[in-house]
């Protein structure tokens, strides 16, 4: 048994060794324009569904509320928490399209599979000049292929699905401090 924990434990250190090796510059691009974003005044929207919603949730809670930091919160919103609860394929984009403006910024957690109802989120957010940042699994070719010019796509799910909702919890971490860093200073 003490093997198997010994093991796992070890796969997770060499995924995120891996990860930080692949997307470590990403990972910055994405925070510096993360943080000039709410520099500007515009909003974060954030979005996921099944597993990696709780992960939407702990982004927009550590955006308003700081990550290691007491600060004045950002605005941010988690779309699961606005959007109709009947998980039709517009239940997103709707709320986005209400809510959203050109120049605010869209991180959505995919779990894979090419869900409908984030892909009509990422064409809304193209269609109203919103930055997009993917976090994505697989299998999410057509959400990829839906993301604009100067959109980021993380590429999570290479690292294996049971290390994919570490590593999203790992960039969440890494953006926050980040962005408390480039607008509070500090290390």
């Amino acid at each position: 048994m003490d093997q198997t924990v010994f093991r796992h434990l070890q796969n997770h250190i060499e995924t995120t060794m891996e990860m930080g090796d692949d997307c470590a510059d990403q990972i910055a691009d994405v925070a510096e324009k993360l943080t000039t974003a709410l520099l500007a005044g515009q909003t974060i929207y954030s979005c996921g569904l099944d597993e990696t919603a709780p992960l939407s949730q702990l982004f927009v809670t550590h955006l308003r509320s700081g990550y290691q930091i007491e600060r004045p919160g950002f605005p941010a919103v988690d779309l699961g928490t606005v959007a109709d609860q009947d998980r039709h394929n517009e239940a997103f984009s709707k709320s986005l399209n209400i809510l959203g403006k050109s120049g605010d910024i869209l991180v959505v957690f995919s779990s894979g599979g090419d869900n409908p109802i984030l892909q009509k989120t990422i064409e809304c957010a193209t269609e109203k000049g919103i930055f997009v940042i993917l976090l994505s699994a697989l299998d999410d070719h057509l959400l990829s292929g839906d993301l604009g010019q100067m959109d980021v796509e993380i590429a999570v799910g290479k690292y294996g699905g049971e290390f994919k909702a570490n590593m999203n919890f790992l960039i969440i971490q890494c953006l926050c401090k980040l962005i408390d860093i480039k607008i509070f200073g500090g290390d």
